[in-house]
């Protein structure tokens, strides 16, 4: 017999990369890290969004901000969460009024009718050979395109959302370091977004998610890595450490179903309480309580 759910929980849809939306109980969306029609990789039209509340932004580089100033230009009224310290320089690269704006720090709480929202410090990836700053933006570091890439990587924050129902939602990204699995210990989520990264070490991933107890993990990020290294295979000995590039490449290219299938083993074997759910992009998920009778 199919299962029935009950009115309550969050849907959720995956736009690319680290841009999610969600509906939460009573209807407000909010978006995290949206990259719309300016995409590279499953870019998603601006005009298909319906409705933003609440608009969450991990950190201000290209591939998690770009389209914010089109998305507030729909949607004027929507709660824009930014961290402190790129907020000015971001506002004024985006032209985006400070208006709506939530100038947010790591242990900061948010409360509102519909929504609770919880700010974690969070970590940059680092590349094997030190932190990226793009040539573009040497030529000229007093630019904001410049400024803001440089707070990109050093200012990233983590949130956990609590809907009016109870229904608890982590976004996670960044590197693996280990004293996170400390910082997010016994938060339980319901569902735990969590970036994917080839910088990253793995069996520190499985740790920070046996700490995290998320039941369902849903990965993000890595679907942009095989288009990047690919196009630009120059950047695997300066972005990748040995280990990772001789498990990932394969037959000369780098190889998403390697990655992915590395993690997702460990994960199987290290945390069988989680599920590691894969979801497709720009389709519409729902996570919630249902029932089913049983013959």
């Amino acid at each position: 017999m199919p299962a029935a759910m009950l009115d309550n929980g969050v849907s959720v849809r995956w736009f690319n990369t680290a841009g999610f939306e969600m509906i939460l109980p009573g209807g407000a969306h909010l978006l995290v890290d949206p990259w719309l029609d300016s995409s590279d990789i499953y870019p998603f039209p601006l005009e298909k969004v319906e409705r933003a509340d609440y608009v969450l932004l991990s950190h201000v580089h290209f591939d998690h901000s770009q389209d914010i100033a089109a998305l507030l230009a729909k949607f004027p009224k929507a709660r824009l969460f930014v961290g402190d310290l790129s907020v000015d320089a971001f506002c004024a690269q985006q032209h985006v009024s400070l208006t709506n704006v939530y100038r947010v720090r790591p242990g900061e709480e948010y409360e509102f009718d519909d929504v609770k929202i919880n700010v974690y410090a969070g970590r940059h990836t680092e590349n094997a050979k030190g932190v990226y700053r793009p040539e573009k933006f040497a030529e000229n570091v007093d630019s904001l395109d410049s400024i803001t890439g440089w707070y990109g990587s050093l200012e990233l924050q983590n949130y956990l959302i609590t809907a009016a129902d109870g229904t608890r939602i982590l976004v996670w990204a960044g590197q693996t370091t280990p004293d996170q699995k400390y910082r997010f210990a016994g938060l339980k989520p319901d569902v735990a977004f969590m970036h994917l990264s080839p910088k990253q070490d793995p069996e520190v991933f499985a740790e920070l998610v046996r700490a995290i107890g998320a039941k369902v993990v849903i990965p993000h990020h890595y679907d942009m890595t095989g288009p990047l290294f690919n196009s630009k295979p120059e950047l695997l000995d300066f972005m990748l450490p040995p280990e990772a590039k001789a498990a990932y490449v394969v037959d000369g290219k780098f190889s998403t179903e390697a990655f992915v299938g590395r993690y997702a083993g460990i994960l199987r074997e290290r945390v069988p309480t989680s599920t590691m759910l894969q979801i497709e992009h720009h389709k519409w998920y729902h996570f919630g309580l249902a029932w089913t009778a049983l013959e």
